[in-house]
C-alpha cells in the first residue's frame, strides 16, 4: 500500500507528514482524528484503479494526437 498516495487523493486538503513508509511514520497535523491503517488499507483498491484509469486515459489522449496527426500526413 502506498499511504501517501492514499492520503494524498483521499484526504485532500489535510495536513500530514510521513517518515518513510508505514503507517508508523505518519504524523496527522489537521484537526480531527488521524484515518486508522485499515481505513487506509480499504481505500488503497480505489486509488490503485484510479491510478489505472488516468494512465489508461493518458495512453488513450497520446494515441488519438497521433492518429491525429498520422491522418494529416505528419509525424510524431
Amino acid at each position: 500500500m502506498d499511504i501517501a498516495q492514499v492520503l494524498t487523493r483521499k484526504y485532500v486538503g489535510a495536513e500530514w507528514t510521513l517518515n518513510g513508509d508505514a503507517y508508523e511514520g505518519l504524523t496527522w497535523l489537521s484537526d480531527g482524528p488521524a484515518p486508522s491503517e485499515q481505513e487506509l488499507a480499504d481505500l488503497w483498491p480505489v486509488v490503485q484503479e484510479e491510478i489505472a484509469v488516468e494512465a489508461q486515459a493518458k495512453a488513450d489522449a497520446r494515441a488519438s494526437a497521433v492518429a491525429k496527426l498520422e491522418a494529416l500526413g505528419l509525424t510524431v
